[in-house]
């Protein structure tokens, strides 16, 4: 009676088990915005870009170190030998022992302080540099996501496109063994089962590489991807206006802002060459201690302690036109830098007129693709219908399921386009935040 129980539990925990081995498990599939988490951690682009980052944040204190009193420590040991020209074998050794402490504090060094000046505008655009590069990767992340689920759509379309081609191939070849039709629709058919299974594999391929392409930001093999719900309604610009978005990207644009901070950088590694025709300023502190030998045969001098201050002034008088050179090519730089500026404020503007178009006219192209969606539907059911009262060839019912298969391929393209571009816009006002992905991800089937 006491092992009664005891068998109940053992059966209870294997019949446990087998329905846990037995029964599969949810998986749940990966969204867009477990992606951009997972590529945060992972991408190491994005990882070499906040290393060069912290890198960069250094050379403010190196700059800074230059304006900061300087102390040095020596000291050293030196064994002397000294011997009698008339008698060689006689002669005695020294030893000779020092140490020091030198200190040297800038007073004034105008060029110093425009190095330190530079360092800082670096430093920025290494910030800079960091956040676009940041923005960079939720673009990457995005675009890698929606190209696998252009290629997953792809894909199944072609395959639901080969099972259908290929019912109506069974038909035909029982129409033809009834003797009803020629065989002619069953070698059409045919040959577009041929086709498909071309494209299949070159949808598998693609498919393939789409993947390789995310798992290289996020580290990981995707299993499942949550596709665009199909009653998503996609976001329109907002604002709605061209014009204030070309003013926001030549305005906020990180290329652009990027390019001014070279710029004032490069202004301040101008004044640097220039103040380098400027006397400095410098104090000057020393004190050590060293006990000296006398003359030969003698014992050396007491030990002794020196020690001055003083200040010390440096003009530069001729550098061979060093100076004048070096000023010359940072003003031709600087030069170079603010036609670049220039550039990256029409290209930030262009860029915004261009995605801003892509954006609106993918967005019309959408509603289009819907009613001819619908439209090929319904020609598909008339041609199925005419066909089968042999009104209408199996060619045109063939015809009619590529258009309708090809007009939702073709759907699913700009439906995901048209949201990668919407990112390229903000991208290019410079104001792309991770609250865009998330918007996106809420578009997505199944999203929380």
């Amino acid at each position: 009676m006491t092992q009664q129980p005891q068998q109940w539990l053992r059966w209870f925990l294997i019949l446990f088990a087998s329905l846990t081995i037995v029964l599969p498990m949810k998986v749940y599939a990966l969204d867009l915005w477990a992606a951009w988490q997972l590529a945060q951690t992972r991408d190491p682009i994005y990882a070499a870009a906040q290393a060069s980052k912290e890198a960069d944040q250094q050379l403010i204190a190196q700059a800074r170190a230059q304006l900061l009193p300087h102390i040095y420590a020596s000291a050293g040991v030196q064994h002397a030998d000294r011997r009698n020209v008339k008698n060689f074998g006689s002669g005695h050794s020294i030893g000779n022992n020092y140490w020091a402490l030198n200190l040297t504090q800038p007073i004034f060094n105008r060029q110093t302080l425009n190095l330190f000046e530079h360092a800082q505008y670096i430093a920025a655009m290494a910030v800079v540099e960091e956040e676009s590069s940041r923005a960079q990767l939720m673009l990457r992340i995005s675009e890698a996501y929606f190209d696998s689920l252009t290629a997953q759509a792809n894909l199944r379309s072609l395959q639901a496109q080969y099972e259908a081609t290929q019912l109506q191939h069974q038909a035909a070849l029982r129409a033809f063994e009834l003797g009803s039709a020629t065989i002619t629709d069953a070698q059409e058919a045919q040959s577009r089962l041929d086709l498909l299974r071309a494209q299949i594999i070159t949808a598998e391929n693609e498919l393939e590489q789409t993947f390789y392409a995310l798992e290289r930001i996020i580290g990981q093999r995707p299993t499942s991807l949550t596709p665009l719900n199909p009653e998503a309604t996609l976001p329109a610009p907002e604002p709605n206006d061209p014009t204030k978005w070309q003013e926001q990207a030549r305005a906020s644009n990180l290329d652009v802002f990027k390019a001014e901070l070279a710029v004032q950088a490069q202004k301040a590694m101008l004044e640097s060459s220039k103040s380098r025709h400027n006397p400095t300023l410098s104090l000057q502190a020393q004190s050590g201690s060293q006990r000296r030998p006398s003359g030969f045969g003698s014992r050396p001098s007491p030990r002794q302690m020196d020690s001055s201050i003083g200040i010390e002034l440096s003009i530069p008088l001729y550098t061979g036109g060093e100076i004048s050179a070096k000023v010359k090519e940072e003003a031709m730089r600087l030069r170079q830098r603010d036609f670049n500026l220039e550039d990256k404020r029409r290209a930030a503007t262009e860029q915004a007129q261009r995605f801003f178009s892509r954006v609106t006219s993918g967005l019309l192209e959408v509603k289009s693709l819907e009613k001819a969606e619908q439209s090929s539907q319904s020609a598909l059911q008339a041609n199925e219908l005419a066909y089968e009262v042999g009104v209408r060839v199996l060619v045109d019912v063939l015809n009619a399921q590529q258009q309708l298969y090809e007009t939702q391929r073709n759907l699913y393209n700009t439906r995901y386009r048209t949201l990668i571009d919407s990112l390229h816009l903000k991208y290019t006002a410079g104001t792309l935040t991770e609250e865009d992905i998330w918007a996106v991800n809420q578009l997505l089937e199944n999203a929380e």
